[in-house]
């Protein structure tokens, strides 16, 4: 090999260790905790084991609850190398109160007139872990496909006693049921500068499959301000779609919760 060929040789065998620079619009690491202002709209229904569909309940209409909930959120992520890693999701929906109802509900195939003092509780946790790949897109800008599993667990109970067609009764219907279900994931990130950036995420989670099927799909629009190198602020609009259906052995029923509103973050990154 001629002498004056070594150097393009050299650098053609050590290209693939040059490490690529982090993207501007992506940190090594963060953990973002924060509020989430959620304009909600719960309903519930429990069927009877002969099919008969039951009647829907929905939490803030029924029960008297404000629509405005707040709902806390945790995120956590880190790259691993420059263009990929791993992101952490979660959050809890919490709704409750005790109303005096006058109405009429199916359940099991019969019709109750019901005049009682009724507690209803819905509790829904959710949790997701993905995978990121991101594709930068000029010096700003990078793309971002996950994937991974999403976590639900859900516990409900209405309870309370009352009269049913005229004879005084105790009512307690509760359950929960939990499940994994695939992930998908789609992102952008734009970095105006190092202390400002926007970003979109769009993520869907669906189960066709068992005692506890649906889906939840969430859409979210944000802006990041750094006013410190480590340290910063975060605010967000977003919304989910959430609806579940149960298929066990004490009872089948649906859940269908919309939750839309604003979010604010305090980030810490490295």
């Amino acid at each position: 090999m001629q002498r004056r060929y070594l150097p393009l040789f050299v650098l053609a065998a050590f290209a693939p260790a040059v490490r690529a620079e982090k993207p501007l619009a992506l940190d090594r690491f963060y953990l973002s905790l924060g509020a989430y202002q959620a304009d909600s709209d719960a309903d519930a229904r429990i069927d009877g084991d002969n099919g008969v569909i039951g009647t829907d309940v929905n939490f803030e209409d029924d029960f008297g609850l404000t629509k405005d909930r707040t709902v806390g959120r945790t995120r956590f992520g880190f790259l691993v190398g420059d263009s990929q890693g791993i992101e952490i999701d979660a959050y809890r929906f919490h709704r409750s109160a005790s109303e005096r109802l006058t109405r009429s509900i199916n359940y099991d195939g019969s019709t109750f007139n019901v005049e009682a003092e009724v507690y209803g509780k819905l509790d829904l946790d959710f949790a997701s872990v993905a995978w990121r790949w991101w594709v930068p897109a000029g010096d700003r800008d990078v793309w971002g496909l996950g994937l991974g599993g999403g976590y639900y667990r859900i516990a409900g109970e209405v309870a309370g006693q009352g009269t049913l067609n005229g004879n005084l009764q105790q009512l307690d219907l509760r359950d929960s049921a939990s499940a994994w279900a695939p992930l998908v994931e789609l992102g952008w990130r734009h970095a105006f500068s190092e202390t400002a950036r926007l970003y979109a995420d769009i993520s869907g989670v669906r189960k066709n499959s068992g005692t506890l099927r649906g889906h939840i799909y969430n859409v979210s629009l944000g802006f990041e301000y750094f006013p410190w190198q480590h340290l910063g602020f975060g605010a967000e609009y977003g919304a989910q779609r959430i609806a579940i259906e149960a298929d066990k052995r004490s009872f089948d029923g649906e859940i269908n919760v919309r939750l839309n509103g604003p979010s604010l973050f305090v980030k810490a990154r490295y």
